[in-house]
């Protein structure tokens, strides 16, 4: 990008341009090296400084001034409407919420899915059954280290003790997200709504591969 300026006032903002070629007598020419004093004034690089966004904010409106050599533009953060930045963090919360209900679930040391699917299939299964798990954890779930084999097997697995599991599992998910989207539609600012941590009270949902 490339400005047009005068004593401070900018009188093009835009690329080489034949317009511009015009407005400075320069026409025909190819662009030349920056800054470049022309009758109608002075051919600057534009510098552009966007800030770094909160959440439910926005780019919002620019100033200009003369940095040196260049055309700085200074853009400013703006907060998004009340009901904008709710929608967007309901949105969030949901997206977590699916997430975390479809991560999975141990028991038994056996990963078990929980995406949809699964979930139907393990509610209609009772007693022990030869079931497919998606990995074997070989290591205690919660340290840092967890490995998982990634192969699907057959284990011979309680199945009402994994439909009490998944049962659980998924009501945690849907009661967080009801937590969080109560306090969502309670906020009175985009100040207090910024405040929820949407990312904290979530169960955890363990790695079927880690990818070791």
């Amino acid at each position: 990008m490339i400005v047009l300026e005068n004593d401070g006032n900018v009188l093009f903002q835009g690329s080489w341009s034949r317009r511009l070629q015009e407005m400075t007598g320069l026409l025909g020419n190819a662009q030349p090296p920056l800054p470049h004093p022309t009758s109608a004034g002075t051919l600057r690089a534009v510098e552009i400084v966007k800030p770094s966004l909160q959440p439910y904010q926005r780019d919002g409106g620019e100033s200009g001034e003369l940095a040196g050599d260049v055309w700085k533009i200074t853009v400013t953060a703006k907060d998004l409407s009340l009901d904008q930045a709710k929608a967007q963090a309901l949105s969030e919360v949901a997206a977590a919420r699916y997430a975390v209900e479809t991560g999975g679930v141990i028991v038994s040391s056996k990963f078990y899915s929980t995406e949809r699917d699964s979930q139907a299939a393990i509610t209609r299964a009772s007693g022990t059954v030869s079931w497919k798990c998606n990995a074997t954890v070989t290591r205690n779930i919660d340290d840092v280290d967890t490995v998982c084999i990634s192969a699907p097997e057959f284990a011979s697995s309680d199945m009402d003790a994994v439909k009490t599991a998944v049962a659980s599992h998924v009501a945690a998910a849907y009661a967080r997200e009801a937590a969080l989207m109560t306090a969502i539609n309670a906020a009175d600012s985009v100040a207090a709504l910024r405040a929820i941590d949407l990312t904290a009270g979530w169960a955890s949902v363990p790695p079927p591969d880690p990818g070791e």
